[in-house]
Parts: C-alpha cells; sequence; structure tokens
C-alpha cells in the first residue's frame, strides 16, 4: 500500500523501524517573518537534523512523523530538504493544534474543511489536539473538520492530548464518528500513571501514544512509561502502542536559537533507554519488532 511522504508516495511495506510523533521544528511564522535569521536560519536547521537523526538512523530506524501543525509553524519546505539530507522517510501533517486562533474564531467549518482538504494531498496524517481545557467550542469544530478530511482522504489521525486531564477520551468520542477506531492515535497517553485510565484508552481500539520518551520528564520518567507499557502487554495490548519522543531539533518555545545552533537533540532515547527496560520486563525481539514496525505499518495502512 502507499502513502503520501514528503517526497511522495511510498510503500508501506518499507517504513521499516518508525518513530510515530517527532518534530524538524516547531518555531512561529511570525517571529520567523519578524526577525529573520536572527531567530531562525532553515539551513542550520537541517543540517543541525541530519546530526540529530545519523545515530537513529544507524540503530535502525528509516522513517519519522513529523508532527507539526499548521499553527506550531509547520515548514513543508523544511521538511522536504531535511528528508533529501538525510534519506529519512518523513511524513508530514496536515491540522491545527489547540490555540484559540482568533484566525479561526470566525471561520465557518466550510471554509476550514476547504483549506485542509487541499492541503491534506501533500501529508500522510491528519493532526489535531485537545489539551486541559478539554473540548472547547472552537477544538469541537476542528475535531470535526479533521474526521471529516481523514474520512474523504482515506488518512488516519494523530491527535494531541493532555493525558493527565482525561482528555483524550473526550477526543476519541469526536474523532470516532468519522474514522474507525485504529485509525486514531490518541497522543501522549503516555504522560499518565493512572492505569484504569490506560486501560479505558486501549479498550476504545485505538493506539496509544507513549511518544514523550526520555524528552518531557516532568510529565513521566521512562522507567513509569515502559512499566505501564508492560503491563498493557500483559493484557494483549502490544498491538496497540506507539513509541517516538516528540522531541525537536529546533523547538522555539524555550530553546535559545543560539544555543540549538551548537545543541544536537538526543532522538535515541527509544532505543537507548526504553527499549533495554521493556526487554528487560520480558519483551522478546519480535515484541519489539511488532511496537517498532508492524504496528506503524498496521496503523498507516489501516488494518483493523
Amino acid at each position: 500500500m502507499k502513502i503520501q511522504s514528503i517526497l511522495g508516495p511510498i510503500d508501506t511495506a518499507g517504513l521499516g523501524q518508525t518513530l510515530m510523533h517527532e518534530h524538524i521544528s516547531c518555531a512561529d511564522w511570525s517571529m520567523r517573518m519578524s526577525f529573520g535569521d536572527k531567530f531562525f536560519d532553515g539551513d542550520t536547521v537541517v543540517a543541525l537534523a541530519k546530526k540529530a537523526f545519523a545515530p537513529v538512523q544507524a540503530m535502525g530506524v528509516k522513517t519519522i512523523v513529523d508532527g507539526t501543525p499548521y499553527n506550531l509553524g509547520r515548514d513543508l519546505s523544511l521538511i522536504r530538504a531535511t528528508a533529501e539530507a538525510t534519506g529519512l522517510n518523513i511524513i508530514a501533517s496536515c491540522g491545527f493544534y489547540f490555540q484559540e486562533e482568533p484566525w479561526l474564531q470566525e471561520r465557518s467549518a466550510e471554509e476550514i474543511h476547504d483549506l485542509m482538504y487541499a492541503d491534506a494531498a501533500q501529508c500522510g496524517i491528519m493532526k489535531c489536539a485537545v489539551e486541559r481545557q478539554g473540548v472547547t467550542p472552537l477544538m469541537e469544530k476542528l475535531l470535526a473538520v479533521t474526521g471529516q478530511v481523514a474520512a474523504e482522504r482515506n488518512m488516519p489521525i494523530f491527535c494531541h492530548t493532555a493525558s493527565p486531564f482525561g482528555v483524550g477520551l473526550d477526543a476519541f468520542d469526536r474523532l470516532g464518528k468519522y474514522v474507525p477506531a485504529h485509525r486514531i492515535i490518541l497522543g501522549h497517553t503516555g504522560d499518565t500513571n493512572d492505569r484504569d485510565y490506560l486501560k479505558a484508552v486501549a479498550e476504545t481500539g485505538c493506539y496509544l501514544g507513549f511518544d514523550r520518551l526520555g524528552h518531557c520528564d516532568r510529565d513521566n520518567s521512562v522507567q513509569a512509561v515502559t512499566d505501564n507499557i508492560l503491563w498493557l502487554c500483559s493484557m494483549g495490548y502490544q498491538n496497540r502502542i506507539l513509541l517516538s519522543h516528540d522531541a525537536a531539533v529546533y523547538l522555539a518555545f524555550w530553546d535559545s536559537w543560539e544555543k540549538s545552533r551548537e545543541q544536537v537533540t538526543d532522538f535515541t532515547v527509544v532505543h537507548t533507554q526504553a527499549l533495554p527496560l521493556l526487554r528487560a520486563g520480558g519483551m522478546t525481539e519480535a515484541d519489539i519488532k511488532e511496537i517498532l514496525e508492524d504496528n506503524p505499518r498496521r496503523f498507516f495502512e489501516g488494518q483493523p
């Protein structure tokens, strides 16, 4: 089966090990236009990306899903240049983050749909978000449009969630009206240790994103995350687990641009920390292959 990467259609059989939620860059376009290369330089980001991804490529990763939505500074030219420089399959995202955008408040669902439907042709996955504020009226509208476009384009969906606040199930209730559960990832599910919540998410039939390994330890430690994964696998949910870091080569929320020119992001935590803990907990190499390769492939193929 073919899916859309940033460099064109690719066969799902060739996805290989896949990190399901990373970012080349999150950097506001208004800041970029206002301050130029004092704030952001694309060539430097691509060079940093090549350095950052080289170690994890050596560990077997072939595909990166770039989860950057429009309003976190998605830059398809930058993603394309990174794919060309690294040789990675990179899959871009179509959709909006959770901000209460003044540019969207008065837009009708039909107008937003027209914009997203056209844009989705160059992407491989839809993106949406629900944060601790829950499903606000604007998020209600965006979730509906995201689900509609996903159904019309036969694309899967990644939804950012604030799992410690239990909002993932609310997002699923909306998205599940448009696409089947196995076409949805509830992202950042690994941020919580509430096992009742984890089990409830797993029982929906969607995929669980354990996708902040090593880079958001303020939310949960690698040890706690892997313990929760092993617990879910003991109940038969191994075929719904996805791993990643939610890391960015350049993250302009708090990274200093000068510092980022020298500091290379670590995209190896899945391999160097999480996988050893999973092996120690009893996972076989076949189990790990299922999580890193088979689950992403089945997700993109839309297999139930």
